[in-house]
């Protein structure tokens, strides 16, 4: 049953990559209950075809991100206060990208690619121009899928999905931008998990991991020398059928947590069906969770996040070339407020409040 919580209102920047036309699309958002109201902005012209994008912790800049025989061109853009966009610098890596992130110290550009499992930072400086490389290595196993430093900025954790299953810990030098391995080294996820993306508790030492072949969300303690501690692990929908390689089912993709610590959500793909959807969970006081709801979504939900004061849930459709938007009710239940077509190839976006 959905549980009103009122008329909430949030105004918020939504900036997406247009690959095909080679941009940087620049929309605002204005949101009261299930009423989303969109205006589009002039879109910032690329040197480059854009794939993936970033937010710097300052809120002020945005790192994009393209892909081109196995390098990467990345572009700084500065959002000017009425949510025009400004090329601040661009630049050639010579490492390949996959997922980005910037620390949160806003000094340092993180990589990390999926086919290979080359992980690289680079500097970025004063004006926020990616340069040189500081640190550059690769996982033991292949398919790693994410790159985010932990709120204190001292842990890295890089998960590998399907047969690789594999969760491997660093230490983040924030002065040097050095990566150190943990010992031990991978965190030994249960058979057949395949952690992709994570999410953390911002005031309690927890790491969510959503579960790519487990279909759902492993909870971790981090511990004071950066271990993790699988401490649950919860599922959404049952597999069809046992995971095999190649084939296409059933995949959990991204995971986001509210502002307020107190939903999490986990979106599943299908494939091969119509079981598309994101599941809602509550995160009690010490972390854990608890299944609320199931909402279906459009075909191929590959990339969700929540809005900067946590009323709303963006979900990019993949199959659909939609993003569509969810009010996040006070159960943590999701209703269905506006969906959205984007150019084809466009699966990133991020976030920045303007209210």
């Amino acid at each position: 049953m959905l549980v009103s919580s009122g008329i909430s209102s949030e105004s918020f920047s939504l900036f997406v990559p247009d690959l095909a036309n080679q941009q940087l699309l620049s929309l605002a958002v204005n949101a009261s209950g299930t009423d989303v109201s969109i205006h589009t902005r002039k879109p910032l012209a690329l040197p480059f075809a854009p794939r993936g994008i970033t937010l710097n912790p300052n809120g002020r800049q945005l790192i994009v991100n393209g892909d081109d025989n196995n390098e990467t061109p990345v572009a700084t853009v500065d959002i000017l206060k009425d949510g025009a966009l400004r090329l601040v610098a661009s630049s050639r890596l010579k490492h390949p990208a996959g997922y980005t992130s910037v620390d949160r110290t806003g000094r340092y550009f993180l990589m990390v690619n999926y086919q290979t499992g080359q992980v690289s930072v680079y500097a970025i400086d004063r004006e926020g121009a990616v340069g040189e490389a500081v640190d550059s290595l690769r996982t033991p196993k292949k398919e790693a899928h994410c790159i985010l430093t932990t709120p204190d900025n001292r842990f890295v954790y890089i998960p590998c999905v399907k047969l690789n299953n594999a969760l491997y810990q660093y230490a983040f030098d924030e002065t040097s931008g050095q990566l150190t391995p943990l010992e031990p080294f991978n965190a030994q996820p249960p058979a057949l998990f395949g952690p992709r993306h994570v999410a953390y508790h911002p005031t309690l030492p927890i790491a969510y991991f959503s579960n790519e072949q487990q279909l759902g969300v492993s909870v971790y303690e981090i511990r004071k020398d950066g271990q993790l501690k699988d401490r649950q692990h919860v599922s959404t929908i049952p597999r069809r059928s046992p995971f095999e390689p190649g084939k296409r089912d059933l995949h959990a993709s991204d995971i986001a947590l509210t502002p307020n610590s107190k939903f999490l959500f986990v979106a599943v793909r299908d494939f091969n069906g119509d079981e598309d959807s994101v599941f809602s969970f509550r995160v009690d006081t010490e972390g854990t969770l608890s299944l609320i709801d199931r909402s279906k979504t459009g075909d191929i939900p590959w990339k969700i996040d929540v809005s900067p004061k946590g009323n709303y849930l963006m979900v990019r459709e993949t199959g659909d070339q939609t993003l569509s938007f969810f009010k996040v009710s006070s159960d943590g239940s999701l209703q269905h407020a506006k969906t959205l077509n984007l150019p084809a190839q466009t699966n990133d976006f991020s976030l920045v409040g303007t209210d």
